[in-house]
């Protein structure tokens, strides 16, 4: 494929495949999947489209019934007169008097053009054969018809059916993969693959599918039909359909490059606006719309000359395509069999009914050789889902995993725990030891970018250490299963999710059955009710998406309402009181105090007044634990906590 420049931001290099190996493998996994299932209905609407296809060699058929044996068209039988005109023959042989005697030669093909056909005494009842036919050929056209309305409706209602099943897998599978795997593919990419290439299978797989059943059998029964009327004319139609298959190995290597690309850059584009409508206020506060449209403007072009050139090898194709299709059709058979029906080895029927299914013949050669740039694309698509489907589960329920132990008896263990990012080189926690006892509460302070976050998420599971383990109640955390660790663990994030929908909703979304009483109760603990109860239909307020109807401090107050709902054993705090002011935020330390008397929480903190109430404080530095202990115990050691302690006490 021609080379042209992609080296922009925002557009990383694809995943290079082996194109050809496993295609049809592939093929083969998303046929036995997706259609299998279905191929009751596949079955019956191929058997249709089958059907339609070859109505046209009933219809070319009927056209040589009319020309034989109604219409009764026979080739002029020619002899050469004295005078040196041509005459009809009368059966005895003519010589030509010249003095030496010899015979004039046989005359050529085109003095035989020249003189035509005679029609022949039509048959007796031709008339009615010649309304029978009609009959026929209506009564073909308007089945056929019928026949396709019919499958139209079972195809588009299959294919509806099995696009809902793809994006369906497609997205639940999305869901389970790691925290890892969605930091290094943006939402955008991620939603092109779920919408574009799901739409794109839909409109293709099926189609290409039936479609290619149907013209392979239209060959079969073209060439058949070909051999049964004369075997010449079958072998020089088959002859010029090797030109196809060099044309479709010279362009097809092109047309797959280039829509792997294509496909790259809409996810790419995806990926762009998708990152850049999330930031929509930085993008216009510091004025970068020239900017940010320069950038979608050089990502559009490559994703523009990558169809360009597709479209350009594709109708490079379809052309040749049908250029051997005419000379094939209406060149070679034509020329052929009007010599064969001239010197009487066919009637003009035959003749006619040969060319008609030669002309179908190389149609459904024509429509494979387009079917083969879509099965391309279709390819392109398939790999791409194909990605999804195969990323190993980093997160997953191992075979001996057990339930979390609630309530828990002796707490959480953190053994020499390490953690590197995926293309990182140094690890951003490097040995992690620490003991959180049953009932108490840790508290986890540090500059930024000490691995705080790193650590509630490895606590969590959403994340898999590098080495070293977790125990909980002396159990490891990875044998412990996925569902019931989410049911008696609660996280809240320092930057607060909120959900399109209500308040009640958003409140409730880790308990769904949540009674009214229990949603108002965890609202109170975290000082969000009174700012409820100002809404014009309080819990029923619907919020704007992602909450922009909600200050940074309200939504850290209903993401805290969201976790104590579910009454969780193990609470991870994420600085989730970083954006509030000192007399709420009080206010609810307080009343954590109060309701998680006897749980187990880790708490990401900077604040000295959260700390101070935590039963021990661990400080982060370089990937390690650098201070341990109580919080007179590190005032007392004079290290990193010391001077926090002094800043925020300090007048």
């Amino acid at each position: 494929m021609k080379a042209h420049f992609r080296d922009y931001p925002f557009r990383p290099p694809r995943r290079v495949h082996d194109t050809q190996a496993g295609a049809l493998a592939l093929f083969g996994r998303f046929l036995r999947v997706y259609v299998w299932p279905h191929r009751r209905a596949v079955a019956i609407c191929t058997t249709l489209v089958c059907m339609e296809a070859c109505s046209v060699y009933v219809l070319a058929w009927l056209t040589q019934v009319v020309v034989d044996d109604v219409l009764v068209v026979t080739p002029a039988t020619l002899a050469v007169p004295a005078a040196g005109r041509l005459q009809p023959d009368d059966g005895a042989p003519r010589v030509r008097e010249n003095p030496v005697g010899r015979e004039r030669p046989a005359i050529g093909l085109g003095q035989r053009i020249n003189l035509g056909l005679n029609p022949s005494p039509r048959p007796a009842g031709a008339a009615n054969t010649l309304l029978l036919i009609f009959l026929a050929y209506t009564g073909t056209i308007l089945g056929i018809n019928l026949l396709m309305r019919f499958a139209a409706r079972m195809r588009i209602r299959t294919g509806q059916e099995i696009t809902g099943s793809l994006r369906e897998d497609v997205h639940r599978k999305v869901m389970l993969l790691s925290i890892t795997y969605h930091n290094t593919h943006t939402s955008g990419r991620l939603l092109s693959r779920i919408l574009w290439d799901v739409n794109a299978v839909q409109d293709q797989m099926l189609n290409t599918l039936i479609n290619y059943i149907s013209q392979v059998v239209m060959v079969a029964v073209g060439v058949v039909i070909l051999f049964s009327v004369d075997w010449r004319l079958a072998c020089l139609a088959i002859s010029v359909m090797p030109f196809y298959v060099l044309v479709f190995k010279k362009g097809r290597p092109a047309i797959l490059e280039s829509g792997h690309e294509t496909s790259q850059s809409n996810s790419c584009l995806y990926g762009l606006v998708s990152q850049k409508l999330d930031a929509i206020r930085a993008v216009q506060a510091y004025g970068r719309q020239p900017h940010e449209s320069l950038a979608f403007h050089r990502l559009s072009a490559v994703y523009l000359r990558d169809a360009l050139w597709q479209a350009r090898t594709s109708a490079w194709m379809n052309r040749t395509g049908e250029l051997l299709c005419a000379l094939g059709t209406n060149g070679a058979v034509f020329l052929v069999g009007t010599w064969l029906v001239l010197n009487g080895q066919l009637t003009l029927g035959q003749m006619l009914f040969a060319q008609g299914a030669a002309a179908s013949l190389f149609g459904p050669v024509l429509q494979i050789s387009f079917l083969n740039v879509t099965l391309t694309n279709l390819l392109v698509s398939l790999r791409r889902l194909a990605d999804i489907f195969d990323e190993p589960l980093e997160i997953d329920d191992r075979p001996n995993a057990v339930p979390f132990p609630a309530p828990l008896r002796h707490g959480l263990s953190l053994r020499h725990v390490r953690f590197r990012f995926p293309g990182a080189e140094d690890p951003i926690l490097q040995d992690i030891s620490l003991d959180v006892p049953a009932g108490g509460w840790l508290c986890i302070m540090g500059a930024s970018g000490t691995g705080k976050t790193t650590l509630l998420h490895l606590l969590a599971r959403l994340h898999e250490p590098e080495s070293g383990e977790i125990l909980v109640d002396g159990l490891p955390l990875a044998n412990l299963r996925i569902d019931s660790l989410r049911q008696h663990l609660a996280l809240v994030p320092q930057e607060a999710r909120i959900f399109s929908g209500t308040v009640r909703y958003n409140i409730c979304y880790g308990l769904p059955g949540a009674s009214p009483t229990q949603i108002m109760a965890a609202a109170r603990a975290s000082e969000f009710h009174d700012f409820i109860m100002t809404l014009k239909v309080q819990y029923e307020t619907l919020l704007g998406e992602k909450g922009v109807s909600l200050s940074g401090g309200q939504k850290q107050r209903l993401s805290l309402a969201r976790a104590l709902l579910t009454n969780p054993d193990l609470l991870l705090l994420d600085d989730c009181t970083s954006a509030l002011d000192a007399e709420t935020e009080a206010k609810i330390q307080e009343t954590l105090a109060r309701i998680l008397s006897g749980k187990t929480a880790v708490i990401v903190s900077q604040r000295i007044s959260m700390a101070r109430r935590c039963h021990r404080i661990a400080v982060l530095q370089d990937g390690l634990v650098a201070e341990y202990g109580t919080h007179a115990e590190l005032v007392a050691r004079g290290g990193f906590y010391a001077r926090l302690h002094a800043q925020q006490t300090e007048g």
